[in-house]
């Protein structure tokens, strides 16, 4: 038994943001049913591709965003393909969308309409600035997201322009949010006093999960009155008392997050033998003389492998880290110790390697499944759960609804 068993989920997504949250879904044991355009949703078309030849079944976004679920092909705009999905609706329990509200409502999608008709299923609609508010139709995305969310100031070195961090990792925390508040939906529908039979809209805002990101700025300067800035590989600076290192150092062939706090300063002097990292005036304000720290760890990281400078930092309980390249985190013992990895066989991919559950639970444990075809469910679906006969589903497939 896993922890949604029984939990039926439309997926109407696209890009990162919904598929990552029905992707949880999934692995909690719900049924997802993703509902794609006949041509397939954007993700398929994003890659990264193998040998970069773009092919909708071997996106490896795709792959990784979808796993778990099924797939049918529809046509949403259209008034056929708008009854099935109405059908569809009268049998599920959360309809997840994604997007600005003004594109939802010009196909037809908009959660208020949809919950008129529908009162009983819980929609999830995810959105740059959510439904409400001055920039409800502003366009969004990650880059902006990470920008307004406060992250942009502090990637980059000081008195250069700022880099984005890599991937898309706004849109992730937005569907992680979305996924919470899918879970939580249904307690908040049978409340006290909830309205019967009638199901929450789980309104959530890019925008808003970038600043709740953990170490964020706005959260800083919320609670600290502090205003953070670029500080190029150093941690965030709060002032020149704030334990230091907290870096990244080159070392042999590599890499090494170098990262202290007051519990481990005397034990990284000895670490590295180096009793002039212990003078009163660096313990005093370490950030304050950070490049003098950082040219008395070098010599000693220099001959060093990164692997070997973790093992002997953690031998003194010292929070070291290696930084690896993709091929070394494949490769990680811990990963595999703790069983990190799902090994897959997709008909068109093959056998794929791919982050197994984020959470283990021991009565209801994650289930990981290969990312399904274009419209591999569309019989299933069409013909088994909605009587449709052959002679229908080829004149809606020539008519472009399926």
């Amino acid at each position: 038994m896993t922890a949604l068993a029984g939990l039926r989920v439309l997926d109407l997504t696209e890009e990162v943001s919904g598929p990552y949250c029905t992707k949880l879904l999934a692995g909690l044991g719900a049924d997802v049913l993703k509902v794609e355009p006949p041509g397939g949703e954007r993700g398929r078309r994003a890659g990264p591709f193998p040998g970069d030849i773009p092919n909708a079944e071997q996106s490896g976004r795709f792959l990784h965003l979808n796993t778990g679920k099924r797939s049918i092909t529809l046509n949403v705009a259209c008034a056929s393909g708008r009854r099935l999905l109405d059908r569809l609706l009268a049998d599920v329990d959360v309809l997840v969308l994604d997007g600005p509200p003004r594109r939802l409502s010009e196909r037809g999608l908009d959660p208020a309409s949809i919950h008129r008709t529908h009162p009983g299923v819980i929609i999830t609609a995810i959105s740059p600035f959510g439904r409400s508010g001055p920039y409800r139709d502003f366009a969004g995305g990650e880059l902006v997201l990470y920008a307004l969310g406060g992250y942009l100031i502090l990637t980059g070195e000081r008195e250069q322009p700022p880099i984005k961090a890599y991937g898309r990792q706004m849109e992730y925390q937005a569907g992680l949010q979305a996924a919470v508040g899918t879970l939580v939906a249904p307690r908040a529908a049978h409340a006290k006093n909830a309205p019967a039979d009638v199901a929450p809209v789980v309104d959530v805002a890019g925008y808003e999960a970038a600043i709740f990101v953990l170490g964020g700025p706005a959260q800083v300067y919320a609670v600290q009155g502090e205003d953070l800035q670029r500080n190029g590989t150093r941690l965030i600076g709060l002032g020149d008392h704030h334990p230091y290192p907290s870096t990244l150092r080159p070392c042999l062939g590599g890499y090494v997050h170098a990262h202290s706090n007051n519990r481990h300063w005397d034990l990284i002097s000895i670490l590295m033998d180096e009793p002039r990292l212990t003078a009163p005036h660096l313990l005093e304000a370490p950030t304050r003389h950070a490049d003098e720290i950082d040219a008395l760890m070098d010599p000693w990281l220099a001959d060093k492998d990164k692997f070997e400078v973790v093992q002997r930092a953690q031998e003194l309980r010292v929070p070291f880290t290696e930084v690896m390249t993709p091929s070394e985190v494949l490769a990680e013992r811990h990963y595999e110790e703790r069983g990190f990895w799902a090994m897959l066989e997709h008909p068109v991919a093959g056998s794929l390697r791919q982050p197994g559950p984020p959470v283990r639970m021991s009565a209801t444990p994650w289930e990981t499944r290969r990312a399904p075809l274009l419209g591999e469910h569309n019989a299933e679906v069409f013909r088994g759960q909605l009587g449709l006969a052959s002679v229908d589903l080829a004149r809606l497939r020539a008519a472009g609804v399926l």
